[in-house]
């Protein structure tokens, strides 16, 4: 009998959650956004495009995380049903909108663990500093 190649369970991590809530947040307001729209985000990017949006809650919280590490997040949630695309003819782009399974996930998560995003910032190391 040959053996079943084993299958991997998939864990969501409270980094799957940051990227839900981030793309719930914009889709409240009827803003969708690319991957890179959300890691620009969650990186606490700020530019023209970013800076209206600094008031979400996780703007900024995931500093450490590179572009393709959250991209491949998100192609993971897609796959099961957490996040979906959406076509904007307008723009011939696709973005990304919650689905239903996504915003009942997340509620839940919120729902047990009642707690704040702490904003980030990346560590600068002064080059003079004033030593008494």
């Amino acid at each position: 009998m040959p053996k079943r190649k084993k299958v991997s369970e998939f864990h969501l991590t409270v980094s799957h959650y940051k990227i839900m809530e981030t793309i719930k947040e914009l889709n409240d307001i009827h803003k969708y956004p690319t991957p890179k729209g959300v890691n620009n985000i969650l990186m606490g990017k700020l530019d023209t495009e970013t800076r209206q949006y600094i008031a979400i809650s996780t703007f900024g919280t995931l500093i450490s995380f590179q572009g393709r590490k959250l991209c491949s997040y998100i192609l993971n949630m897609v796959r099961r049903g957490y996040l979906s695309y959406i076509y904007d003819e307008n723009s011939d782009g696709m973005y990304l909108r919650i689905t239903e399974k996504g915003e009942e996930e997340l509620y839940s998560h919120l729902m047990k663990h009642n707690y704040s995003h702490k904003k980030k910032t990346p560590h600068r190391k002064c080059e003079i500093v004033e030593i008494k």
